[in-house]
C-alpha cells in the first residue's frame, strides 16, 4: 500500500505541473550571444563594443515580457565575470554568474542584477517577499495586462535585495572575496502566460513556480563545484550515489529483518 502511495504522489507531482503548464504559451529564447539571440549563453560578462549590449541579457522573451533582462550593471569593477545563461524547459531563465578576485587584496562590492521590464513603467505586484518578486504589467484597471507574469526568483538567504521601481529591477548582492576567490550568484524569471491572455491563475502560478525555485534550484547543467559556490542561496545536502546506495541497502535489510520476524512469529 505504502508503496503504491508512493508511486501515486511520484506520477502526481510530475503530471500536475505538465496539466497546469497546457495551456502557456511558450518563452522564445532572445538571450544575446553578441552577435544573435538563442537559447543559451556561456561566456564572459560585460558588454559588446560596438553595440553596448549586455552579454546574456534576454530580450523580449515573448509576448514583451522583457525590454533587456538579466545583467550586471554595476559593481563588477575589476572582478572577473563568467556567466552561464538559459532558457530551461517551462519558461524558466536562468542566471549564473561567477565573480573571480583576480588581485592580490580583498575587494568588497556591491554587486547590481538589472533588468528592464516590458511593461514600460506600470508594473502591479502582486507578491515581494523572502527572495521572489511576482509582477505583471499593470493594464490600468489593477488587472494584468497582456506581458506574461513574471516570478522573479533572487536567492532564498537574504544576501541579495530586490526593488522594483516602477519596471526596473535591481537586486544588489554586498560581498566580499579575498585574493583568487570565486563566488557564484543564481537568479531566475519564470514567466506564466495562458495562451489566451494572463489570467488570474496565472499569477498563483508565478507565484506557486517562484516558491519552488527557492526552496528547490533547478541545478542540472551545473558543475559540483559551480553549485558549492552558490553564495546567495542555503541549499540542502545533496545526498552522493554512494550514499544513496548505502540507504537503499539499508532498507533492504530492515525489509528482511521485519519479513523474517513476521515469519518467526
Amino acid at each position: 500500500m505504502f508503496m503504491q502511495r508512493f508511486i501515486a504522489a511520484a506520477a502526481a507531482a510530475v503530471l500536475l505541473p505538465l496539466a497546469a503548464q497546457a495551456a502557456q504559451f511558450q518563452a522564445t529564447p532572445g538571450i544575446f550571444d553578441g552577435a544573435s539571440t538563442g537559447s543559451q549563453y556561456v561566456g564572459p560578462g560585460g558588454n559588446t563594443p560596438l553595440a553596448n549590449q549586455a552579454l546574456g541579457q534576454v530580450m523580449d522573451a515573448g509576448d514583451g515580457a522583457f525590454d533587456a533582462f538579466g545583467f550586471y550593471n554595476g559593481g563588477v569593477g575589476s572582478l572577473a565575470q563568467q556567466r552561464q545563461v538559459e532558457l530551461l524547459s517551462g519558461n524558466v531563465y536562468r542566471f549564473f554568474d561567477s565573480f573571480t578576485n583576480t588581485g592580490n587584496t580583498s575587494v568588497s562590492t556591491t554587486l547590481n542584477f538589472f533588468g528592464n521590464l516590458g511593461s514600460d513603467g506600470d508594473e502591479l505586484v502582486h507578491h515581494a517577499a523572502g527572495g521572489l518578486l511576482v509582477s505583471c504589467e499593470n493594464d490600468g484597471t489593477d488587472a494584468c495586462g497582456s506581458d506574461p507574469v513574471l516570478a522573479l526568483v533572487s536567492g532564498n538567504n537574504g544576501l541579495g535585495q530586490a526593488t522594483l521601481t516602477p519596471d526596473r529591477y535591481n537586486v544588489s548582492f554586498e560581498v566580499t572575496l579575498a585574493p583568487g576567490q570565486t563566488l557564484s550568484l543564481l537568479n531566475y524569471a519564470f514567466l506564466a502566460r495562458d495562451v489566451n491572455g494572463p489570467t488570474a491563475a496565472d499569477v498563483s502560478f508565478a507565484i506557486a513556480t517562484g516558491q519552488g525555485l527557492l526552496t528547490q534550484p533547478l541545478l542540472q547543467g551545473l558543475s559540483r563545484q559551480q553549485i558549492d559556490s552558490i553564495a546567495n542561496y542555503t541549499l540542502a545536502p545533496v545526498p552522493e550515489p554512494a550514499t544513496w546506495a548505502m540507504v537503499l541497502v539499508g532498507l533492504g535489510v530492515v525489509g528482511a529483518v521485519s519479513r523474517r520476524g513476521r515469519r518467526r512469529s
